[in-house]
């Protein structure tokens, strides 16, 4: 039952009750059609690679119309109940609807992304941050992310989630606009790097549609691209041997931040709990090294940080997981 307190199957950790159900669930919830790829004008030639990406999809549109329905207890016993490798887009799903109805209530009463961070949500608190920023793409509030408690580091991943979300909604008519731009700011790079996870989506993981898109952009936004593409081919697969290698060889002198990218889908996957064997194939593929050394750059750099949740410390996160990926050639 949706108000019942959810036991994680793998911890002592009882859920408090939390906010209780939407009033606006039925004007929120999303159609499923959102994850039809015909329908958003995505490539549709590769069956399989399709086949595996709408499923992730569908797995966010679960998360999210459960959050808008739900107590926040009743979210997590949901949740626990989808397929592990489905989860963590689930989550990220969830942490987009718990972001909007904060916004909706501009912070007054229960925080409904505080709670689902606190317990279960907890192992994948980094797809909720990339769904807030889905959230903050849509309601712009100046000063959000400070209004919705983020964690100081990984709150910057809410600019990749707002990237995503551009390139996800936006299609083909998004990414001719963005690559017209100016030359990128500070931010703007991490909004390039959940851009390049759209990609994977866009161009159902085939490496040369993604190259051509990827080159496309100006020479300053393709190293973030990349990234992004890294990061989404070893979280949500969908790609065979062969397509992975034509991966990393189109990279060419981006490799290092295509390996960035795999390696924090190698730690995201670690902290939930599940690592799924197209992880494993993703970062052997595109990184050389196996899952738990990539996963393991990203916890050594985070720890030289200075710790300020600024921009500049998550920016220099990444560069230091791509100086450790560099060394391992």
């Amino acid at each position: 039952m949706p108000g019942k307190p959810f036991a994680h199957p793998r911890s002592p950790y009882r859920a408090r009750p939390g906010p209780p159900p939407s009033p606006w669930a039925r004007r929120l919830r999303l159609r499923d059609e959102m994850a039809d790829f015909s329908v958003r004008g995505f490539h549709c030639g590769r069956t399989e690679s399709r086949r595996v990406l709408e499923r992730h999809a569908r797995s966010f549109l679960a998360g999210f119309n459960t959050a808008v329905e739900s107590s926040t207890a009743g979210t997590h016993e949901r949740l626990a109940v989808l397929d592990a490798t489905e989860r963590g887009f689930a989550y990220e799903g969830a942490g987009m609807a718990c972001t909007l109805l904060d916004l909706l209530r501009l912070g007054r009463g229960h925080r409904r992304l505080t709670a689902l961070l606190d317990g279960p949500g907890r192992s994948h608190v980094h797809l909720v941050h990339v769904g807030a920023g889905w959230a903050l793409a849509r309601v712009p509030l100046p000063g959000a992310r400070r209004l919705l408690g983020l964690d100081p580091l990984l709150q910057w991943l809410t600019l990749d989630g707002h990237g995503f979300s551009r390139g996800f909604f936006g299609g083909r008519a998004a990414l001719a606009r963005l690559a017209r731009g100016h030359p990128l700011r500070p931010a703007g790079t991490v909004r390039h790097q959940g851009l390049g996870r759209s990609l994977w989506f866009i161009e159902s993981a085939d490496p040369g549609r993604i190259a051509d898109t990827v080159g496309a952009f100006p020479a300053d936004r393709r190293p973030h691209l990349w990234s992004g593409v890294g990061l989404a081919a070893c979280y949500a697969g969908g790609a065979a041997d062969a397509e992975l290698d034509r991966i990393r060889q189109a990279a060419g002198p981006y490799w290092h931040h295509l390996a960035q990218g795999a390696a924090f889908a190698a730690q995201a996957r670690r902290l939930a709990g599940h690592i799924p064997a197209h992880t494993h194939l993703g970062v052997q593929r595109l990184v050389g090294v196996d899952t738990v050394t990539a996963a393991d750059w990203t916890v050594a750099a985070r720890r030289k940080l200075r710790g300020d949740g600024t921009l500049e410390d998550y920016l220099t996160w990444r560069e230091t997981i791509r100086d450790s990926a560099l060394a391992s050639r």
